[in-house]
């Protein structure tokens, strides 16, 4: 297979977000402003100097943002997703698994950032990982990005509703804000420090619950979880006819605002023997 320039690849077999690329932006994706907010956040962070590696870096929304203006290095497990940052920016990109050993020397990093990623991730890996990256003279601030809705929208009540769905036949969703926390802890009990979370960027928006069912539709998995084509199809109808009765349809738009927030952890500088 021919390799695309400025792309390394690691010898891993495809995985799911590979069919996700095409549309992923359209599907997730955020304001310009917002991304150009966060990448200037997380560059003041790392102060100008040392490498920030971006875990799970996709389609390149907000890492393309922040070449340019510091060193920059992203990371994902699917060619197709890097492919769409390759063709947005020149950043240099590697492939990797995440879940394996960070493709970087003991002590490169001073910051670590993951959009929307890291929650699917093995926690005590990352975090043996993020200790390793952090460079032994200044450490590394590791920066976590989400995006929370106004409580009671759609998008929350569709969402929530879903996992509910999925937990009655005994599968748990992987909730982001949930499993970053736990990350978070970890890191504290090996001495890192939590920071005040910084709401980077705000917009108003709107959805109807008919986007939510498309875009759950386009996957093979559902709440970051692989399940049967029967499991998917069940809860998705389940859900069509909750919807319908909920919002008395499925094509009305209902107003709301997101934020985007940053949940940075300080993890302190430690020396090698």
């Amino acid at each position: 297979m021919r390799r695309d320039p400025g792309i390394s690849q690691a010898d891993s077999s495809p995985e799911l977000f590979d069919g996700q690329a095409a549309f992923f932006d359209r599907r997730t994706g955020l304001p310009e402003g917002c991304c150009r907010a966060v990448a200037q956040k997380v560059v003041e962070f790392g102060r100008g100097r040392g490498l920030v590696v971006e875990v799970g870096c996709g389609t390149g929304q907000i890492g393309r943002w922040i070449v340019g203006r510091g060193r920059y290095v992203g990371f994902d497990y699917s060619l197709n997703m890097l492919r769409e940052f390759r063709r947005r920016s020149g950043a240099p990109l590697i492939r990797a698994d995440a879940n394996a050993t960070w493709p970087f020397a003991d002590g490169a990093a001073s910051v670590i950032f993951s959009s929307r990623a890291m929650h699917l991730l093995e926690r005590g890996h990352v975090a043996a990982e993020i200790f390793r990256l952090a460079s032994p003279d200044d450490g590394a601030t590791v920066i976590l990005g989400r995006v929370e809705r106004t409580p009671g929208s759609v998008k929350e009540r569709m969402a929530r509703e879903m996992n509910e769905r999925l937990r009655q036949r005994g599968l748990q969703a992987r909730r982001g804000e949930r499993r970053n926390r736990k990350l978070f802890e970890a890191c504290e009990q090996m001495g890192a420090e939590r920071l005040e979370p910084i709401h980077a960027a705000a917009w108003k928006t709107a959805a109807s619950p008919r986007q939510s069912l498309d875009s759950w539709r386009s996957l093979k998995g559902l709440g970051g979880l692989p399940v049967s084509e029967e499991t998917r199809a069940a809860v998705l109808d389940e859900l069509e006819a909750w919807a319908l009765e909920t919002f008395g349809g499925l094509d009305e738009r209902f107003e709301f605002e997101e934020t985007y927030v940053l949940s940075p952890l300080r993890v302190p500088p430690i020396r090698k023997n």
